[in-house]
């Protein structure tokens, strides 16, 4: 999706000077000593272990807890404007506006409550959720002249006035955005959103063309709009034809065509601003992509909350949160989001994909196979699947499923092109670790031919090679161009200087093998090698040291007894 130019939106966020407050509210765990008023309300001290369990949750970044833990210690200690202010900010980053909104309006119910922008406005959304219009209006009016009215309140007061089919006010309320050039562009897509509400064809149309007709539109969104209500009014040919003009004057852009094709099939848009929260959600979802692509992730986090709350049912508001979070690298909850994505979304395959990498990040590597394999007994010859379990189990070395699994997705492959090198690769990482070179090498060769510059095959095969005594010039080619890619892979450096080794060339394989070292200073097998290289130049200490160095750092079970006859006995002497 193209969003709004990030010229505006971030001016209307300095405008708004909301930028701060989730990080502040948010990212910050407690610290300090506690506020003297939970001494005080709680004699028996029930209230401190939700409090600090919260507290520990917040620390380490499990913000789904951290908000069940706090709102358990409100429940506590109603009264606490502390506990509650970090209730509220904890269930919304953590996915749960619902309740955040039942705690800010608890929070403003209290006298002297903050004048906190964020809170406000989830208060007002609450309103604006139900479709209770006459008490949108009343707390907005008593959110003030804040940061956040300049930003928002122009817009949920127009659409407001629009639901109840007041035409001249809602128009008459965006005059606040249109007057700004900073948010001129803003306030016309919102002119044209609501007269297409209002069922005024010409003149959305007209408001619609405006925008279009920019060298830049400030987003793609009021390009689909427009086009579905084209096709909502009858004229169906002209919609289709303006989707394939915008489509081709935007390089066949993937959201202009998903979209198009959801229109031209019958259905709405994923977004549809002709109604009151389409349109405000779209603001919130703008603001967070704008935010997330800055410096405030966490901000970005907040108000793709806030969108998701407007508009549960779009897909893409999952898919970007759950890409934030896993930025921020809270896995778990990104998971948790991804899980969001209707089974009916065109964009579910791709939620489930990235939800099983964001449970492999998350250490869960049990939850992420159950979760592939769920998917390959609904879709057993999706080729996405079984390559990720296939690379799952190679990784735990299943080396022979795994090999299995690779080659269902090749048998898939009609004409294999340079896309295809790495399933080739893989399975004859497989095959060569089961101890079938035969099979390992044809793989290895094929994917060197479909892709001849890539390092890691460069690498696996030469090393392969040269290992077992073949090919041995050609093999010292292929890892020094390795070597030139990538030159702080302490892996294929440590190939370079093995292959050194191997055909006695020790004082060069010294030289490699300690650049290696310092690359990848707890790998036994590196440090093996630099073991051996020393031996062979008389740096017998250092070759123990390395030797035993390598021991500790938790050897194969092949290796290890190598290792411990080494550190008894040495190398034979050459002859």
């Amino acid at each position: 999706m193209m969003k709004p130019s990030r010229s505006i939106l971030l001016a209307l966020a300095l405008a708004a000077c909301t930028s701060e407050v989730p990080e502040k509210q948010v990212a910050a765990p407690v610290s300090g000593p506690l506020h003297s008023e939970f001494e005080e309300t709680d004699e028996g001290k029930s209230f401190y272990g939700p409090f600090v369990a919260a507290t520990l949750a917040h620390h380490d970044e499990n913000y789904t807890r951290a908000a069940r833990y706090y709102l358990d210690a409100l429940n506590l200690d109603p009264d606490s404007q502390f506990v509650a202010d970090r209730a509220f900010f904890q269930l919304l980053y953590a996915g749960r506006p619902d309740d955040a909104a039942r705690v800010a309006a608890e929070i403003l119910a209290k006298p002297d409550a903050p004048q906190d922008d964020l809170i406000r406005m989830m208060y007002v959304l609450e309103a604006y959720k139900r479709d209770d219009w006459p008490e949108v209006r009343e707390r907005l009016k008593a959110s003030g002249n804040t940061g956040f009215s300049f930003l928002v309140t122009p817009i949920l007061q127009a659409w407001s006035y629009a639901a109840e089919g007041n035409r001249g006010d809602a128009l008459a309320t965006l005059d606040a955005l249109l007057s700004d050039p900073r948010l001129k562009g803003i306030g016309e897509e919102q002119v044209a959103y609501i007269l297409d509400h209002l069922g005024d064809y010409e003149g959305a149309k007209a408001a619609y063309e405006k925008i279009v007709a920019a060298e830049r539109p400030t987003s793609f969104q009021p390009i689909v709009s427009y086009a579905y209500m084209m096709y909502r009014a009858g004229f169906k040919a002209d919609a289709r034809a303006f989707l394939g003009e915008q489509t081709a004057r935007f390089g066949d852009n993937g959201f202009l065509m998903r979209e198009g094709m959801r229109i031209t099939a019958g259905y709405a848009p994923t977004q549809d601003t002709s109604t009151p929260r389409g349109a405000a959600g779209s603001v919130f979802y703008g603001l967070g992509t704008e935010f997330a692509q800055g410096q405030s992730m966490q901000a970005g986090v907040v108000y793709l909350r806030v969108a998701s709350y407007m508009m549960p049912e779009v897909a893409e508001t999952y898919i970007m949160l759950g890409g934030l979070l896993e930025k921020l690298g809270i896995h778990e909850a990104a998971a948790t989001t991804y899980s969001a994505v209707a089974p009916t979304s065109p964009l579910r395959e791709l939620a489930e994909l990235k939800r099983i990498g964001a449970l492999r990040a998350a250490g869960d590597g049990a939850g992420a196979e159950a979760l592939v394999r769920s998917g390959l007994r609904e879709n057993p010859n999706n080729s996405t699947l079984l390559a990720t379990l296939a690379d799952m189990l190679r990784e735990k070395e299943q080396f022979q499923e795994a090999a299995v699994r690779y080659g269902q997705v090749i048998d898939q492959i009609r004409q294999p092109g340079a896309r295809d090198w790495f399933v080739f690769f893989a399975r004859g990482v497989c095959y060569e670790r089961m101890g079938d070179w035969a099979k390992a090498e044809t793989d290895l060769v094929t994917a060197l031919r479909l892709n001849p510059g890539e390092p890691s095959v460069l690498n696996y095969l030469g090393y392969s090679w040269i290992d077992r005594g073949m090919n041995v010039d050609r093999a010292k080619d292929m890892i020094k161009q390795a070597v030139e890619q990538r030159p702080d892979d302490g892996f294929v450096v440590d190939s370079l200087g093995w292959v050194h080794y191997l055909t006695g060339n020790y004082d060069d394989a010294v030289t490699e093998l300690e650049k290696a070292v310092k690359l990848e200073p707890n790998d036994p097998t590196i440090n093996h090698h630099l073991g051996d290289a020393y031996w062979r130049v008389g740096r017998k200490i250092e070759a123990r040291f390395q030797w035993r160095h390598a021991l500790d750092n938790g050897p194969d079970d092949k290796e290890r007894p190598e290792l411990l006859q080494k550190l008894q006995e040495g190398l034979p002497d050459l002859s």
